[in-house]
């Protein structure tokens, strides 16, 4: 089921994306001129934008206060792009806030998030070895990341709420280009939400693997 959610949140969010790739913007604006402007009306200090070469990889770092734009949304016009930034520089206002979520987001992210990819593979380690011990280092980065995922959710949700609305009080965005660009965001969080759910299903693995243990033992 978690692989089923996962698979539809990507597909929605490609067409989604691929859908308002292809509308201009009402205010023929590019991506790196919105983040400029947005930064500006938001009053927000000491946030560098940096470009990165190539379609994806648009994220706030909160660690050097660097708003990284893809060359495909820096140099675009169309709602995508309008919607993605705006998104992004709301986590630039978060950071500027102390917002609590995303403290607890990235101390947890820099602390667990790089071993998103090797979690399941210390549980099968766990198996093969018929450890215990492994089995339970792996349960610890499973629920390490599923804490993360229960806290990276309401904080994507905040900024793109907070985008939306900035995206309308500053005049940034065209009225009709704001249902496009909450479609883009919507489809955005899905994919954490699946995410969410995936870690879940990962969590029960790793008890029933847990259960198993305790046979091992004689328990």
């Amino acid at each position: 089921m978690p692989a089923l959610v996962g698979w539809y949140a990507q597909r929605r969010l490609r067409r989604t994306y691929a859908r308002w790739a292809t509308v201009r913007n009402g205010r023929g604006i590019l991506g790196a001129d919105l983040a400029e402007a947005l930064i500006a009306w938001l009053g927000l200090q000491d946030v560098h934008i940096a470009l990165l070469l190539g379609r994806t990889g648009d994220h706030y770092d909160p660690a050097d206060h660097t708003l990284v734009l893809s060359e495909e949304q820096a140099t675009s016009d169309s709602v995508t792009a309008l919607g993605i930034v705006a998104h992004e520089v709301l986590h630039a206002q978060q950071d500027a806030e102390n917002y609590p979520l995303m403290r607890l987001r990235a101390w947890l992210g820099g602390r667990v998030g790089r071993y998103a990819g090797i979690s399941m593979g210390v549980v099968g380690l766990g198996l093969v070895l018929r450890s215990p011990v492994v089995l339970a280092l792996g349960l610890a980065l499973v629920l390490a990341l599923l804490l993360l995922g229960i806290v990276a959710l309401p904080v994507e949700r905040n900024a793109s709420r907070r985008a939306l609305e900035a995206l309308r009080a500053s005049g940034l965005a065209a009225e009709q280009d704001l249902e496009g660009a909450r479609q883009v965001l919507q489809a955005a969080a899905l994919t954490y939400l699946a995410g969410l759910l995936q870690n879940l299903g990962y969590l029960a693995l790793v008890v029933m693997a847990l259960a198993m243990a305790r046979s091992w033992s004689g328990g």
